[in-house]
């Protein structure tokens, strides 16, 4: 029976579980290993205190902090998770069973790559290597004075409106729709004022070198070369454990909805953190979310033992 049991091991999990095993918690995180900060080799510039440091050495340092404090850490997908406040029980999809007194879900969003020939895995190559970029809150100065195309994977219109938020940062910007969906005709005409062009097509095809994206082949054999790519595409959050659990979902649709800013939910017990929640995907926003919802965690489970 552990005090705490964490499904998700980015940011916002590993900083919980710091706190926890700080206070002598028995944590255990339950991780995939697929978040995006494990693939993550280019450098991150606005995490306090930690100037140009690689997403993937970043991730490595704070595991490496919660298991020194005693934290345990399982490679491992959680499929199921029942029960009520004092003892919960998740389950892997191997059938295997962990018991814990709280929960707290940090599963993060899904990232959905541009499809090249109907391949998104293609991608990987570049997501978060080089000049392949996802997150404007987190990576828009990297494209400064570069010229740089916004590549839109879902609604037209919200790919038009990255591309014009961006526009203040890049050389030259150019919107790229790879799907039949429409723009409206006010971010037409803010584009238009704006001189970013619209181009139309499907991806068939990368080119860089290494880590580097220099050009995207289209469908009909032409190349659009730029220095730096931005992808517009949809944040949904994994939020199946939460709605297993009863957790209220957010206005979006996508997200789980908290009570408060402590991350707690409508299902006593059972707090989330991170991406899961309604909030920009930034690093040091993660590790603040982590790091409050644990200690209302360690505080709730102090008054419980107080009786």
């Amino acid at each position: 029976m552990y005090d705490t049991v964490i499904v998700g091991g980015g940011p916002a999990g590993l900083a919980a579980a710091l706190h926890l095993a700080w206070h002598d918690r028995p944590v255990l995180v339950i991780d995939r290993r697929t978040g995006p900060l494990f693939f993550t080799l280019e450098k991150l510039y606005n995490v306090p205190g930690l100037p140009s440091v690689r997403g993937i050495d970043l991730q490595r340092q704070m595991r490496s902090q919660v298991e020194e404090l005693g934290g345990e850490f399982l490679r491992a997908s959680v499929v199921d998770v029942h029960g009520q406040e004092g003892d919960f029980t998740l389950v892997g999809e191997d059938g295997e069973t962990w018991r814990t007194r709280t929960v707290l879900l940090a599963t993060g969003v899904a990232r959905y790559h541009p499809t090249v020939d109907g391949d998104y895995r293609q991608c990987f190559k570049y997501a978060g290597k080089g000049n392949l970029y996802y997150c404007p809150d987190c990576e828009a100065p990297m494209i400064k004075d570069l010229s740089t195309v916004v590549i839109g994977t879902d609604s037209a219109d919200g790919a038009a409106g990255m591309a014009i938020g961006l526009s203040r940062y890049a050389a030259q910007m150019r919107l790229l729709v790879t799907n039949d969906s429409a723009l409206s005709a006010e971010r037409a005409a803010r584009l238009e004022q704006l001189d970013i062009p619209v181009l139309r097509g499907k991806i068939a095809k990368l080119v860089g070198r290494r880590s580097h994206l220099d050009a995207l082949v289209l469908g009909d054999g032409s190349q659009v070369a730029a220095e730096a790519f931005f992808v517009s595409s949809p944040t949904v959050g994994r939020t199946d454990l939460a709605e297993r659990l009863g957790i209220e979902i957010a206005a979006t649709g996508h997200h789980a909805q908290p009570k408060s800013q402590r991350g707690d939910t409508n299902v006593q017990g059972v707090w989330v953190a991170g991406d899961l929640r309604p909030m920009t995907q930034q690093v040091s926003v993660a590790v603040g979310t982590g790091n409050i919802a644990a200690v209302m965690i360690d505080q709730h489970l102090r008054r419980q033992q107080a009786g």
